[in-house]
């Protein structure tokens, strides 16, 4: 997995890399440098390269860039954005090593639409304030319209590095080299199309105290999952691999039910059972591998004692025992997804909130995040990371709060993030399959944590296979369950 961590967390390890360690901090803006103009220079872009440089240490990198490239031969101009007189630190020192050298230095514009490669060495993740210098915009939008491959150092400029949002005006990058770890605006931000390509690039040393820091937040990837998934051994049978129970559906939406179940089936649940109202069990006959049971007598304890892992809210308004059903999924013991009507339920009887435990995974999207802690949306989505870490924490679930970069917290405090996927997924019964992935995992033997990180890749890996054939606007909710099988081939 790949490290994730915030701008605060990033200064202090590079203060631990220097004062501690003993790396002198020019040479880890050297080495950032080094793979900026790398990047540029395995871009396939041959030509003018302009550098966009700032005021602090990001116009510092910019500047070494500027010189590195100008050791490999590589044509290259440093546009300054800055009043030099005011650099700093190692930024000055490059700055003072460039004009040393005669290294083509400019404050004109002109030279941007020329590039066949343009570097963003503006402003870096500390950037916490709107750009409003009016040179400084100009730079950007005339870099944005320009035909050239754009490089942008460590974040683009005009997006926060910790929340990814928009500071008045930000730099469309093909290509970000990040240092370290990635930075959580990379993941959070509502303008996804400005990262472009993340490239993560070592620059320095850290010690086990800051490396187990750093794994504290991590983007979760196919390489983890696929040590995460249970090993199934050739002498094996279906009680091997977990009974799972899908407490879904009502009348008039009995899809939500059969999507849950057929995720399930295909993620890998040795046995997987359907508890539903009588009116839907019909709906079942396309998938005669699961056991569907009608909800006449209201039996579901006998149900729950017989499953190793349930999914339940899929669908279940209309269901006349979903209150019966979720009370006594909540304090059966047995590891359970909750999403959907029944996290609705909790909202609005919030007693229910007191029997969450680390045995329960929630996975609302950001409307049903703000219904549980009784906000609105916006709070939600301006903040997502601390409001479903401090849900999780409070209530001692996993959360995975769905959004296009999805959130895992464990009540640990450990992150997660989910950048699998694709727009096609934007659409009705993708939530229930993710229910029914996760569900599969947990019968499995997986950790909650461990089954929601792994389920949301899994969605989102399926997605982008279906993707490649459908598009996104035919792929539908079911196309990724049948897709989830070659996936599991992987291992």
């Amino acid at each position: 997995m790949i490290n994730v961590c915030t701008t605060e967390l990033m200064r202090e390890t590079d203060r631990h890399m220097i004062e501690y360690i003993g790396i002198p901090s020019a040479v880890l803006m050297e080495n950032a440098a080094r793979a900026v103009a790398d990047a540029v220079l395995n871009c396939g872009r041959s030509g003018l390269c302009a550098i966009l440089i700032g005021p602090g240490n990001n116009g510092g990198d910019g500047l070494a860039v500027l010189r590195i490239l100008a050791q490999e031969g590589r044509e290259a101009v440093g546009i300054l954005l800055c009043d030099p007189e005011k650099l700093k630190g190692d930024a000055l020192l490059n700055y003072t090593i460039a004009r040393n050298l005669d290294l083509p230095l400019t404050d004109s514009l002109d030279l941007i639409e020329r590039a066949s490669v343009i570097v963003d060495a503006l402003f870096g993740t500390g950037l916490d304030r709107e750009i409003t210098d009016e040179k400084q915009i100009e730079a950007i939008s005339r870099s944005n319209g320009a035909k050239a491959y754009r490089i942008a150092v460590d974040i683009p400029s005009g997006i926060n590095g910790n929340s990814g949002k928009l500071m008045g005006k930000a730099f469309h990058a093909d290509e970000t080299v990040t240092f370290v770890a990635l930075k959580r605006g990379h993941l959070l931000s509502r303008e996804l199309e400005c990262i472009g390509k993340i490239l993560t690039a070592s620059i320095g040393m850290t010690d086990e105290t800051h490396k187990n820091m750093l794994e504290r937040e991590q983007l979760i990837d196919g390489e983890a999952v696929r040590a995460l998934l249970p090993k199934r051994k050739r002498v094996s049978n279906k009680g091997s691999f977990g009974k799972a129970l899908i407490l879904c559906g009502s009348e008039g939406m009995p899809g939500a039910a059969v999507m849950a179940a057929n995720a399930c089936i295909r993620a890998g649940a040795g046995l997987t059972r359907a508890f539903v109202p009588r009116g839907i069990t019909s709906a079942f006959a396309m998938l005669p591998e699961v056991m569907v049971l009608a909800d006449d007598e209201g039996i579901v304890d006998e149900q729950l004692y017989w499953a190793d892992a349930v999914c339940i809210g899929c669908g279940i308004g209309n269901d006349a025992n979903k209150q019966d059903k979720l009370l006594k999924t909540l304090k059966c013991g047995k590891n359970a997804v909750i999403d959907a009507d029944a996290l609705n339920l909790m909202s609005a009887e919030r007693e229910l909130l007191s029997l969450l435990n680390e045995n329960h995974i929630l996975t609302p999207h950001p409307g049903e995040m703000a219904r549980l802690i009784g906000s609105d949306i916006s709070a939600v989505l301006d903040d997502p990371v601390e409001i479903a870490r401090a849900f999780s924490k409070a209530h001692g679930c996993t959360v995975l709060l769905k959004n296009a970069v999805s959130i895992i917290a464990s009540p640990d405090g450990r992150l997660r993030y989910n950048s699998s996927g694709n727009p096609g997924l934007a659409k009705g019964g993708s939530g229930d399959c993710l229910s029914g992935i996760i569900t599969a995992l947990l019968a499995q033997g997986l950790s909650p944590f461990d089954a929601a990180s792994s389920g949301a890749y899994l969605l989102g890996s399926a997605a982008d296979k279906a993707f490649s054939l459908l598009e996104e606007r035919l792929l539908t909710a079911s196309d990724t369950a049948y897709a989830l099988e070659s996936l599991f081939e992987l291992k």
